[in-house]
């Protein structure tokens, strides 16, 4: 792994900014262009909320079934 002191820095990675410009320049990120989630995903998510929520609801049930066999 190189160290910070050793790494090269392009000039497109540096940002010139001078008393008349304050702050970077906006650029449109690539990633809030993203829409929402697709029927597949919703599909997915749903399944997966259900299998987690099933899947306390049984150990609670076994666990209290448990419980209720010790005399």
């Amino acid at each position: 792994m190189e160290s910070v002191e050793s790494q090269i820095i392009d000039e497109k990675d540096i940002i010139d900014i001078g008393p008349e410009q304050s702050e970077q320049p906006e650029k449109e990120c690539e990633t809030c262009k993203q829409k929402g989630l697709t029927k597949g995903q919703w599909v997915m998510l749903s399944a997966s909320f259900y299998i987690l929520f099933s899947s306390i609801y049984g150990t609670v049930k076994i666990i209290g079934e448990l419980i209720n066999l010790i005399p």
